[in-house]
């Protein structure tokens, strides 16, 4: 009507907007009316996936992983030191076994013989001293005789013979003098063929001196070459 105030279709006013009252509620007659708040939506909680390296356990730490490691411990005393060191030579010793370690008797003996260097002493190795048995083996020396001297020294102590005393000490300075000259010898040719030598001229004829006096059956290594051969 003119004049009066639109109150608006009942329909689309509000209980809030009819009766009055806040956003929580209205009262109508006796009863009062709630409004129902929304309840927040539950928050969802998404599991991150596990790693598939760590098969869903936690990653272990890197002092786990490590293993735990035993004490070390230094030496306390020189004799718990030389104890360490005899063993880690002994370690290293069982490291570099070669085949030949496992030969039976027979087979190192068989070997020695025929010179093999695998079985051969640091004594014996080298090019000089494969030389300077090829030296001895294929000639006749004087200190082949050397076993002699044994019984003239023997005879002299028995008899208490001034002159075979003397006899003795000049085949023995005899003797010696030979060695020094044969490593002389040996050491030229080895200069001359290897560029090289294993000690000088008294070290190379001991050497060769003391495979000269044994016979020659009982050298060893066996001899390569035989007497009057070109070495």
């Amino acid at each position: 009507m003119p004049g009066s105030r639109s109150t608006g279709c009942l329909r689309c006013r509000s209980p809030v907007d009819e009766f009055g009252g806040d956003a929580a509620g209205i009262t109508l007659g006796a009863v009062k009316l709630s409004r129902r708040t929304p309840e927040p939506a539950a928050a969802v909680v998404e599991a991150e996936p596990a790693d598939a390296t760590t098969k869903g356990r936690p990653t272990p730490k890197r002092r786990d992983r490590a293993g735990v490691r035993g004490p070390v411990t230094a030496p306390k005393t020189r004799k718990e030191a030389y104890a360490r060191q005899k063993q880690q030579t002994r370690a290293a010793r069982e490291a570099r076994k070669t085949p030949a370690v496992d030969m039976t008797v027979a087979q190192r003996r068989a070997a020695l013989k025929a010179g093999d260097p695998a079985v051969l002493g640091k004594r014996d190795q080298g090019s000089t001293r494969k030389l300077a048995r090829d030296y001895v083996d294929s000639r006749r020396l004087a200190s082949n005789y050397f076993l002699v001297l044994f019984l003239l020294l023997i005879a002299s102590a028995a008899i208490h013979a001034p002159i075979l005393q003397l006899i003795t000490l000049a085949l023995a300075v005899g003797f010696i003098g030979e060695w020094y000259l044969m490593g002389k010898r040996i050491r030229r040719i080895a200069l001359e063929r290897f560029s090289e030598t294993q000690g000088g001229n008294m070290t190379i004829g001991f050497y060769a001196g003391s495979r000269a006096y044994l016979p020659r059956r009982w050298r060893l290594p066996a001899p390569q070459v035989s007497l009057g051969d070109e070495i």
